[in-house]
């Protein structure tokens, strides 16, 4: 399979633009019908049911207080006082509108591991946040930034966004620009500008976020290479059988007596 690259990720837009007019100062809306299937309604089914066996599932919007999730990790660590909830339990709650987030979900598909070893040249680790929605009006997040550049592939549905003016450590205060995403857009928001999504609908968003690397500037800017990165690669774990052109012969001895059937077919022949 063709590795995913920095071109590929930013179509039609050139890496040289992208860096030199958008990267850190404004966010940018790419329309086009590509990379919607990096992660599926039947991915998500999959990935779903392995709870609970899976490494920091949250539910948005779940409690008044705090940030408002219920975050499988902390209640294990005890670090969040909430109890801890069976799959049924889960599954009511999604039936009845709650959204889930299921981050550290790079390793879920090869796809999403390349674009992150692909964007990791250009920026520091990343990971993918996988944001799901069971029907219009589910509840996300208020306003709010994020410390890193944030890459958002639209995979199910369509998606409100408003993006702020502002850029923290100011407050949220005057609308920028305000659209909807369909599956197979990309949306680009660089690190600290407030942004805030409506669910129009069931939806699926892959959140593939990095920190920037440490000095990097457009006068000293350093593109890596795919060996430096101490991310875990993906390996092909298929036996070399499969790869053959041709089925492995198996020699077949038959017998040619039809006395043996009487036996066992007796009441047919």
């Amino acid at each position: 399979m063709k590795k995913i690259t920095i071109e590929d990720i930013l179509d039609p837009i050139s890496p040289k633009t992208f860096f030199n007019e958008y990267w850190g100062k404004k966010h940018l809306i790419i329309r086009r019908n590509k990379f919607r299937d990096l992660y599926t309604w039947k991915d998500f089914n999959k990935h779903m049911n392995l709870y609970p066996d899976i490494k920091g599932l949250q539910i948005l919007n779940y409690r008044l207080d705090g940030d408002g999730r219920w975050c499988l990790d902390k209640i294990r660590k005890g670090k969040l006082k909430l109890p801890m909830l069976s799959k049924k339990r889960i599954h009511e709650l999604w039936k009845g509108g709650k959204s889930i987030g299921l981050p550290f979900s790079e390793n879920q598909k090869e796809e999403l591991v390349d674009i992150c070893n692909e964007l990791e040249r250009y920026f520091g680790y990343g990971q993918v946040n996988i944001y799901a929605s069971p029907r219009e009006g589910s509840k996300s997040f208020p306003a709010h930034v994020d410390s890193t550049e944030n890459f958002l592939f639209h995979q199910e549905g369509k998606q409100k966004w408003i993006i702020y003016k502002e850029f923290a450590p100011n407050k949220a205060k005057e609308v920028l620009e305000e659209f909807v995403l369909e599956a197979g857009d990309l949306l680009y928001i660089p690190s600290w500008q407030y942004h805030k999504v409506d669910t129009l609908c069931s939806r699926l968003m892959l959140s593939i976020h990095f920190k920037n690397k440490q000095g990097q500037s457009l006068d000293n800017f350093k593109i890596s290479s795919i060996k430096e990165s101490g991310r875990s690669q993906w390996l092909d774990w298929n036996p070399e059988d499969i790869k053959k052109k041709e089925k492995i012969k198996i020699r077949e001895y038959r017998m040619k007596s039809d006395t043996w059937k009487n036996k066992y077919f007796r009441d047919k022949i």
